[in-house]
C-alpha cells in the first residue's frame, strides 16, 4: 500500500506539473489511505457482502450459492404447488413437518431457470443439471469463503477511480449489491478504487452502522461474520438435536413423571394415563388401567432455532389442557425428556419413556 500512495502521489504530481487541474476525484484518490486494487482486503470483503445470497431458498434446491427464479412448480412430498414468491416457501416448511419419519424432497417441473452468486442465470433442463450444480456449488464452497449476509450496503454508494493506464480519474454511483459486485468483479490490474465515506450498513441488532474508513468496514464485516458463523454452528446442532427428539419420540410412549408450574407438582393427576407420540404430529392419550384411548386430541410439534422446543396442544375443554405451552427442551436422552415453558420459567415438565 505505501507502494500505491508513492506511485499514485507521483503520478498526480505530473499531473500537476502539466497544468492539470485537481478535481474531487484526484483529492480523494492521492495518498488515501482508502484506495484499493481488485486484489485488496476491501474488495474482498465487497464482492462477499455484495455477492447473491442462495442460500435463503435452501429449503427449496438445498444449494447454497444459487437461488431459483419464480415462479416454479414442484412436488413436495408428492403434493404440487406453485411457488410464486419468498412468502410461499413457508407452504413447503409446512409439508416437511406433517409426519417426522418420512423422506422430504422436492421434485421441480424443469426447466427452471436459477440465479448464480455472480448473478448470472442458468437454465436447468432436468435433475441431473441440478445435482451437478449442487456438486459445483459444494466444491467451490470448499475453495473459497462463504458469502456474508449478515449486513447489507445501505445505497447509493459513490466510488472514486484512477485508471492507472489511461492517467484518468472518474466516480462511479452503485445503487444496488449487484452493481457493487459487477464493479468490483470489473475491476482491471491497474484500476484503483476509493469508497466515499462515510457509508452505512443494516441489518445488524443494533441497526444501521455508520462506518466511516476501510478499517472500519472490514472489522464489521468480521465481527458480523464470526457471529453469524457461530449461530449457523447453533442452528446445525440445534437441528441436529431437534431430529434426535423426533426420531426418540415418535411411536413410543411416555408418561408424565413431572410437572410442576410456581412451585406446586400437579403431575400425579395425570398418573394414571400415557402419552404416545405418533408420525402423523398427534399425542395418543391412553388410560394406563384399562389401555383404553381417551376421547382427548392433542398434537406436537417440534422447531429448532438455536435451541429445541416442543410445542404441546391438547383440546382446550379437556383437563389436559394445563400442559398446553411451547417448551424449550433443556434436556433429553433416550428415556427422558425435561421441558421448560418459554412464557413461564416456572412451569416444567418431565417426560418419561416407557
Amino acid at each position: 500500500m505505501k507502494n500505491l500512495k508513492t506511485f499514485l502521489s507521483i503520478t498526480f504530481l505530473a499531473a500537476l506539473l502539466f497544468g492539470s487541474c485537481q478535481n474531487e476525484e484526484d483529492v480523494l484518490i492521492e495518498g488515501n489511505e482508502n484506495t484499493n486494487t481488485k486484489q485488496s482486503e476491501p474488495a474482498e470483503y465487497i464482492e462477499r457482502s455484495t455477492a447473491n445470497d442462495g442460500s435463503e431458498d435452501d429449503i427449496l434446491d438445498d444449494i447454497s450459492c444459487a437461488s431459483v427464479i419464480l415462479p416454479v412448480v414442484a412436488e413436495v412430498n408428492g403434493q404440487e404447488l406453485t411457488i410464486v414468491n419468498e412468502a410461499s416457501l413457508t407452504l413447503i416448511a409446512e409439508i416437511f413437518a406433517e409426519f417426522t419419519n418420512d423422506e422430504d424432497e422436492v421434485r421441480f417441473q424443469f426447466p427452471i431457470e436459477m440465479r448464480l452468486s455472480d448473478y448470472s442465470v442458468v437454465t436447468i433442463q432436468n435433475e441431473q443439471e441440478l445435482e451437478a450444480l449442487e456438486e459445483a456449488c459444494e466444491a467451490a464452497d470448499e475453495s473459497r469463503d462463504d458469502a456474508i449476509s449478515c449486513l447489507e450496503f445501505d445505497y447509493p454508494i459513490t466510488v472514486f477511480t484512477f485508471d492507472a493506464n489511461a492517467q484518468q480519474t472518474g466516480s462511479v454511483v452503485l445503487t444496488s449489491d449487484q452493481e457493487a459486485y459487477a464493479f468490483i468483479n470489473d475491476l482491471g490490474d491497474d484500476q484503483y478504487f476509493s469508497l466515499q465515506y462515510p457509508i452505512s450498513l443494516s441489518g445488524s441488532s443494533d441497526g444501521s452502522i455508520t462506518i466511516n474508513s476501510d478499517a472500519e468496514l472490514i472489522a464489521e464485516l468480521q465481527s458480523c461474520e464470526s457471529e453469524d458463523d457461530l449461530e449457523e454452528e447453533a442452528r446445525d446442532e440445534a437441528e441436529d438435536l431437534r431430529e434426535d427428539l423426533e426420531e426418540a419420540i415418535t411411536g413410543a410412549r411416555f408418561e408424565l413423571e413431572s410437572g410442576v408450574q410456581a412451585g406446586a407438582e400437579f403431575s400425579q393427576q395425570f398418573a394414571n394415563y400415557t402419552f404416545e407420540f405418533t408420525n402423523d404430529k398427534r399425542v395418543v392419550v391412553r388410560n394406563s388401567l384399562t389401555n383404553l384411548v381417551t376421547n382427548v386430541e392433542a398434537f406436537f410439534n417440534t422447531t429448532s432455532e438455536t435451541e429445541v422446543f416442543l410445542e404441546l396442544n391438547f383440546t382446550s375443554d379437556s383437563e389436559f389442557s394445563v400442559l398446553n405451552g411451547t417448551f424449550e427442551v433443556v434436556s433429553q436422552s433416550s428415556s427422558t425428556i425435561e421441558l421448560q415453558s418459554t412464557t413461564d420459567t416456572t412451569f416444567k415438565l418431565v417426560f418419561s419413556k416407557l
